[in-house]
């Protein structure tokens, strides 16, 4: 069954091909949330919210948008919902484990090592960032997600992406910056 016929049925509240949906999205799913909050039961919890809201609201998913698009909106409004409600942002960095192939893509064990740490720092430093911030540069930088995606499923006009990304970018990178100096 292709994608667009498991929706479809999905909209007749087929529980079978909800099941399938889940199953082929749960990871995409997981992997956004906990990269926004940082927390590993936060997460799973928003997922489960985000695919009860899925079940709900499908029937108004138009086909002729991509689901991955529809999926991150939802899964973005729960995660900003979530951080909203928990000022402290939720960042647990020594629980995280933020997979960035980039920086982990070397054979030297030393190199390895540099990076993994270069990637705790900026999971770390990502806790100083506004709820704005921290979703864009997320989406952006971490899910490799468009400024024009990153508009369309954040609600904000794209010269904001822009601008909160550009602050991000700015302040993680003066955290650097202090922290090797």
């Amino acid at each position: 069954m292709d994608q667009i016929a498991i929706i479809e049925a999905c909209k007749n509240k087929n529980q079978a091909a909800f099941r399938t949906l889940m199953e082929h999205y749960a990871e995409f799913a997981y992997t956004v949330a906990f990269r926004i909050v940082n927390d590993k039961e936060e997460a799973k919890d928003l997922v489960q919210e985000t695919f009860i809201t899925v079940w709900d609201k499908i029937r108004g998913f138009h086909s002729e948008k991509p689901f991955s698009n529809w999926l991150y909106r939802i899964i973005v409004n729960k995660c900003y919902d979530a951080l909203r409600k928990n000022k402290k942002n939720m960042v647990h960095p020594e629980q995280s484990q933020w997979n960035i192939p980039e920086l982990l893509s070397h054979d030297d064990p030393e190199t390895i090592m540099d990076h993994r740490e270069l990637a705790y720092l900026i999971r770390s430093f990502t806790r100083n960032l506004s709820r704005k911030q921290k979703m864009v540069f997320v989406l952006s930088d971490l899910q490799g997600l468009t400024h024009d995606e990153i508009s369309e499923i954040t609600g904000m006009l794209k010269t904001s992406v822009k601008s909160n990304l550009n602050h991000a970018r700015k302040k993680i990178r003066f955290m650097l910056t202090k922290y090797m100096s």
